[in-house]
C-alpha cells in the first residue's frame, strides 16, 4: 500500500511540475512580448492536409505591436487593429471585415495566445530541443472549450530570449498549420495605421462587412 501511495505522490509531483513549468515559460514569454515593442518577423507557414498527405508552404512577413498585427503572405493580407479584422485575398475584388474571437486569433497573434493560456487551455511542458543554434522550450496547449477548430497547439519558445520560434495548430478537420519564425526584430517603430485596411490603396475593392 505504501508503495502505491509513493508512486501516486511521485506522479502528482511530476505532472504538477510539468504544468507549472509550462505556465512559467508562457509567463516569461508574455513579459518578453510586452517589452518587445513593435516587432517585424519573416516566417514560413506549412499547411498540411493529413488525410490527403499534402503540404502547402508559403513565406510571409508579420508586423506586430501589442494586440495588433498585419500578416502579409502571397495569397493575401490580414490586418487586425485589436478589435476589427480585414482579410484580403490578393487579386480579388473584395475584403472581408469581422470581429474574430480570441480562439480564432490564437494561432496567429502572440498577444491573443498569451492572453488566453491562463484560462483557456490545459498546459503541458514537453521538454527542450535544439533548433539550429537555439535551445527551445516545447509547450503543448489543449483548448478547454469544445468549439475550437483545433484539438491542440504546440509552441516553441527560445530559452535565451523567451520569444516564440514556432506555433503549430492541429485541426479537428485533419488540416494542421505549422508557423515557423525565420527572422525576428524587436523594438521597431510601427504606426497604428499599419494594422488597418486602407481602402484608398485598394481602389475598386468592395468591403464585405461580416460583423
Amino acid at each position: 500500500m505504501k508503495k502505491n501511495i509513493s508512486i501516486l505522490v511521485f506522479l502528482l509531483c511530476v505532472f504538477g511540475l510539468s504544468a507549472q513549468n509550462a505556465k512559467d515559460i508562457l509567463d516569461k514569454a508574455n513579459l518578453a512580448y510586452n517589452k518587445a515593442g513593435g516587432i517585424t518577423a519573416s516566417f514560413t507557414v506549412n499547411t498540411e492536409d493529413v488525410k490527403g498527405k499534402t503540404v502547402y508552404s508559403q513565406d510571409g512577413k508579420a508586423y506586430l505591436k501589442g494586440n495588433k498585427f498585419k500578416i502579409d503572405v502571397p495569397d493575401g493580407i490580414t490586418w487586425f487593429d485589436g478589435k476589427t479584422q480585414w482579410v484580403y485575398a490578393k487579386g480579388s475584388d473584395e475584403v472581408n471585415v469581422s470581429n474574430p474571437t480570441g480562439e480564432e486569433l490564437a494561432g496567429v497573434s502572440p498577444s491573443v495566445l498569451l492572453s488566453l493560456y491562463n484560462a483557456g487551455f490545459k498546459l503541458n511542458y514537453k521538454g527542450e530541443k535544439k533548433e539550429k543554434a537555439k535551445t527551445v522550450y516545447i509547450v503543448e496547449l489543449i483548448p478547454l472549450g469544445k468549439k475550437t477548430e483545433f484539438s491542440k497547439m504546440i509552441v516553441t519558445i527560445d530559452k535565451a530570449t523567451n520569444i516564440f520560434t514556432s506555433v503549430s495548430t492541429y485541426g479537428k478537420d485533419g488540416v494542421d498549420n505549422h508557423l515557423i519564425i525565420n527572422k525576428i526584430q524587436t523594438g521597431v517603430n510601427l504606426a497604428d495605421n499599419i494594422f488597418i485596411f486602407n481602402k484608398k490603396e485598394y481602389p475598386g475593392v468592395e468591403v464585405i462587412d461580416l460583423r
